[in-house]
């Protein structure tokens, strides 16, 4: 049998061979590409940072708390109240607020209480005349307060609901019992504030300084003579240490500024956000300074400020 030959391909047909790399994009495109994606990336971290549609809480869950009730009181038998202002999502820095005062003498039985559910914890500050004191509550295998009078120190605890503790005592006792929130504290302006006879001494609106600051400070001369000073709509950034104080400068811009001018201290602010009244010290004068200074002793930092003005 004859062997067959295959015959060559004919000269104009390319041999098959491996397929080629597409040519890579000229330098001028990859540019392009690279600031489309730079682009992309802005907008999406504009949307989520601004949580716009609700998207940052549909990726990784709300950091803002739902709107709550604001507390009206530093006492809490009257504190959380819906009728004192519109829930609100805005908070405060932590703040300790009255629950109730126990007192006995010697061993008592149960006394009761309770701790609201927006408390973040509790804690108990005893005091006693001689001996020793132990508080105990009921499903907590160690005391609650187990030390001497002399070195009676607070105790705090977490839980809400109703509370029960017994004490045991010598002699004289007493347990002033307090909880954590961050609620504003909206409080109504005093009587002293509103008496025949008081009247708006200055008034201001407070600005960013290091930190955010808003609201308006309003200073009264009561009819005794007597200063005190109302924080309306108030806010500043949360943090603790922070003062209210009295400064001589006009209008404080940065902290270099305050501090070149002498300055007195009306009170330590707790609370950060809401509607505070504040007794100014005997014998200072609001009207004598110019401005109305939170400042900051941890980090030395004018957080914001409120230029003091005539009242309209």
């Amino acid at each position: 049998m004859a062997e067959l030959k295959q015959a060559p391909p004919p000269p104009d047909v390319a041999q098959p061979g491996p397929p080629a790399t597409p040519p890579a994009p000229p330098p001028a495109r990859r540019r392009s590409i690279g600031a489309w994606l730079g682009l992309l990336a802005v907008v999406i971290s504009a949307i989520v940072g601004s949580n716009a549609f609700s998207i940052r809480d549909e990726l990784f869950g709300s950091a803002v708390p739902p709107p709550a009730p604001v507390a009206d009181s530093r006492d809490a038998f009257t504190a959380i109240d819906d009728k004192a202002a519109p829930r609100t999502k805005l908070r405060s820095q932590p703040w300790w607020q009255d629950v109730e005062t126990l007192r006995g003498t010697g061993s008592a039985g149960s006394s009761a209480f309770v701790i609201t559910d927006a408390a973040i914890q509790w804690r108990l500050r005893p005091s006693c005349t001689a001996g020793r004191i132990v508080v105990r509550a009921p499903g907590r295998p160690e005391p609650l307060v187990d030390t001497t009078c002399a070195k009676a120190a607070v105790t705090e605890a977490t839980g809400s609901g109703p509370m029960r503790v017994d004490v045991q005592a010598a002699g004289q006792w007493r347990i002033d019992v307090e909880q954590q929130i961050d609620a504003p504290l909206v409080e109504p302006p005093r009587a002293a504030m509103t008496a025949a006879g008081a009247s708006k001494a200055a008034t201001g609106r407070f600005y960013d300084v290091e930190k955010s600051g808003k609201g308006t400070v309003t200073a009264y001369r009561q009819a005794d003579g007597r200063y005190s000073l109302r924080l309306e709509r108030f806010f500043v950034t949360p943090t603790s240490d922070l003062e209210l104080r009295l400064s001589t400068h006009s209008a404080p811009r940065t902290t270099k500024d305050y501090t070149r001018a002498p300055s007195k201290l009306v009170s330590f602010l707790d609370v950060t956000a809401g509607s505070l009244n504040f007794s100014v010290p005997a014998g200072v004068d609001p009207t004598q300074f110019r401005s109305v200074v939170i400042w900051c002793a941890a980090t030395a930092q004018v957080y914001a400020a409120a230029k003091l003005g005539p009242t309209r």
